[in-house]
């Protein structure tokens, strides 16, 4: 990173803004150790892994302090749950601090980092000066973070499924990163992996990997049998039609983001299981690990010119 940076505030956030904020502050992972400080985890300093991975950051009071004279600041993902407020689970008190009052107390050609901002966000930034950048769009950061979603998924089906995953016959709807990285876990494991899609690559890429390809209409107009579904299509692939035509002891794990792949008004006794932000859930520790990486970049790329001295955007 660059030895310009002297202060950065990392605000909200879970267990994965938790580990991002102590790779900046000890320096590990090829870091320089940075002033960090942070706000706002008291609903969980009592656990001794948190207060740990904190003891080399600054703990401040109010989220301002954070912020002020603060370098870069670094915002969760998701950087909000209703688009207008920070989301901070992990708060002691429930918080309502708009994004706008956020934007408002960066100083000029602050860098701000966050996951998924809402668009209102980076208009304003760019208004007041400043470089916002959303990592979540990193295709690195997307590629890693297959591995803890695609493991997720197959901790639920281990934990749900009243048989073992080798043998089983699973179907994975799409064949994005998180479909592709959970199909070639699946058939390491043994299972008998469908991969419906609808790009015609995608679909050898599947053959391809030892899955069996099934353009995804044909799939909705005779799905096979599966003991488990995965689908990762964020579209309503499971309408009432196809849901009819399942069978009742079929379990879908739903992965695609915003939870909209899955009609659940007519599952009719067909078990669904949502489950977004698997990385964040169940591999904080991993999926922090990755955003760190992708904001190490961001910053070398943001803050360093060639002659050492932090751009000017």
């Amino acid at each position: 990173m660059s030895s310009n940076i002297k202060k950065i505030g990392v605000l909200g956030g879970d267990m994965r803004q938790i580990r991002l904020a102590s790779l900046l502050a000890d320096g590990s992972r090829g870091g320089e150790g940075y002033e960090t400080a942070v706000w706002e985890f008291r609903g969980v300093m009592e656990d001794s892994a948190v207060k740990a991975g904190l003891a080399n950051c600054v703990r401040c009071a109010d989220w301002e302090s954070a912020v002020c004279a603060s370098d870069v600041v670094i915002l969760p993902l998701p950087v909000t749950n209703d688009g207008i407020r920070l989301n901070c689970p992990f708060a002691a008190v429930d918080y309502h601090i708009r994004l706008t009052e956020i934007v408002e107390k960066c100083g000029k050609d602050t860098l701000v980092l966050g996951g998924r901002i809402p668009s209102l966000v980076m208009r304003l930034g760019a208004e007041r000066g400043l470089r916002v950048f959303d990592y979540y769009e990193s295709e690195a950061l997307q590629i890693k973070n297959s591995v803890p979603t695609a493991e997720g998924a197959l901790a639920i089906a281990i934990n749900e499924l009243p048989r073992t995953i080798s043998g089983c016959s699973a179907v994975v709807t799409g064949y994005g990163r998180v479909a592709r990285t959970l199909a070639h876990k699946l058939k390491l494991l043994g299972a008998h992996v469908t991969t419906a899609a609808r790009s015609p690559s995608d679909l050898a890429w599947a053959e391809s990997e030892g899955c069996v390809p099934v353009k995804l209409e044909q799939y909705r107009r005779e799905p096979c049998r599966a003991d488990i579904i995965f689908n990762t299509v964020p579209a309503m692939i499971f309408d009432r039609e196809l849901l009819g035509k399942l069978d009742k002891h079929t379990l879908i794990v739903e992965l695609a983001s915003g939870n909209c792949g899955v009609d659940v008004k007519h599952t009719e006794g067909i078990r669904v299981i949502s489950a977004p932000g698997l990385p964040g859930k169940l591999s904080p520790f991993t999926a922090g690990e990755i955003i760190y990486d992708t904001i190490k970049d961001l910053i070398a790329e943001n803050c360093c010119g060639e002659n050492g001295q932090r751009n000017k955007r």
